[in-house]
């Protein structure tokens, strides 16, 4: 029996034994998982209306509408707020504690009221955001929380602020602490394996850069150390560990890592599929890395709608043109090893594509699973790279 498979079967008994604890463990707790709120409403008005402005307008209170599964995500301006208006019910036989979640982390102000509807008015519960510095937060967690105290068989409305300018998310979640803790632990193990994942990848595109005498790698790990940056900046991460007392940072560092990630893969798609391409393929080329600088350097110039817009669009063209480019080369180009260096940078788009997802939509399981996936392909392909320099033939694309 070859070592390879020997290894291969002790990672499979591995892999099962670790699913069945994992298993047993998640029937215990299945109960006990924060609750995503469906039933939800909301509306937006100006940025300058208050809580108790809302509330004693019957007209204004009275103008909410259901929040459907689709809207997940709702695109404002600086000068606009959400509200959503959220009904609960202690659903035990006993005082209950819990704690409401906010899972958007890149809005700016999340504000938190308890609705009395027979006064009308609203108490003031606390506020938060990443416009604010981590250490105000009321626990800890990467997401907004906000404690909440429930009287045996109360039924309560809370109302939420979301202010920002340019996109915010919609999903709550109520469970008590233990749960919530529990569940973003969970989610800081995923976060962690994909963060030592890039870093893997890091050091291991620069050592194969430097074994190999490929430059194009030297490109590559800049893009994973990009890409592990605009992670940490999705996630978290990074505001609670690097500038915890520094909110702005927020808002400006993302736009930063996308456009270095896309950067860097232009420049990796430059020098190992376009060594020697002219015409076509090489104003492409160039064209993406102009919009990836664009987008580098957006928060000098640009406002909050329009960095939105620019990212879109510059994630857009410049994932569209290195994947097409990936595929036709690696379709029309006889020199060996090239598919390998295409599947390079079809992995690396794959991952700005699942992250953009993940980040759409609130980060589901799924999609950061697809990325480890992806990531693992990349290891692979990276230690599977030709000593040889790569000579292409003059083509245009």
């Amino acid at each position: 029996m070859s070592p390879f498979l020997t290894l291969a079967r002790i990672a499979l008994l591995c892999l099962s034994l670790c699913c069945s604890v994992h298993a047993a463990g998640t029937l215990d707790i299945i109960q006990q998982q924060p609750h995503r709120l469906t039933e939800l409403q909301y509306q937006i008005t100006d940025v300058s209306l208050s809580a108790n402005e809302l509330v004693a307008d019957p007209a204004l209170f009275h103008n909410f509408t259901a929040l459907t599964p689709q809207q997940n995500t709702l695109r404002i301006t600086a000068q606009q707020a959400v509200w959503l208006l959220a009904k609960i019910k202690n659903p035990y036989p006993e005082p209950w504690d819990a704690v409401l979640s906010y899972h958007f982390l890149a809005v700016d102000k999340v504000s938190f009221y308890k609705v009395a509807t027979d006064i009308p008015s609203v108490q003031f519960l606390g506020r938060s955001g990443s416009a604010f510095p981590f250490s105000e937060r009321p626990l800890p967690l990467y997401s907004f929380s906000q404690p909440l105290r429930f009287d045996i068989a109360e039924q309560t409305s809370v109302l939420i602020k979301l202010e920002d300018a340019a996109m915010i998310g919609t999903e709550l979640s109520i469970s008590s602490l233990a749960p919530l803790l529990e569940a973003s632990q969970q989610q800081l193990q995923q976060d962690s394996m994909i963060n030592g994942a890039l870093l893997l990848l890091v050091l291991l595109a620069l050592c194969r850069g430097v074994q190999q005498h490929q430059p194009a790698l030297y490109a590559l790990a800049g893009f994973y150390l990009a890409f592990l940056l605009v992670l940490i900046t999705l996630n978290g991460q990074a505001f609670s560990r690097l500038w915890p007392l520094h909110p702005e940072m927020n808002a400006v560092f993302i736009y930063i890592s996308v456009g270095a990630s896309l950067a860097c893969l232009s420049l990796f798609a430059r020098f190992s599929l376009l060594r020697q391409s002219s015409g076509y393929g090489l104003w492409l080329n160039s064209g993406s890395f102009l919009l990836a600088l664009l987008l580098l350097f957006s928060p000098l110039f640009a406002s909050g709608p329009m960095k939105l817009k620019l990212l879109f669009i510059c994630m857009t063209l410049v994932l569209s043109i290195t994947l097409l480019q990936a595929l036709f080369i690696s379709l029309t180009t006889q020199v060996r090893y090239t598919p390998r260096f295409s599947l390079l940078a079809v992995a690396a788009t794959l991952q700005l594509l699942l992250l953009q997802l993940s980040y759409m939509a609130n980060f589901v399981q799924w999609l950061n699973t697809s990325l480890l996936f992806v990531l693992t392909i990349s290891t692979f392909l990276l230690l599977h790279i030709p000593k040889a320099r790569l000579q292409f033939a003059r083509r245009d694309l």
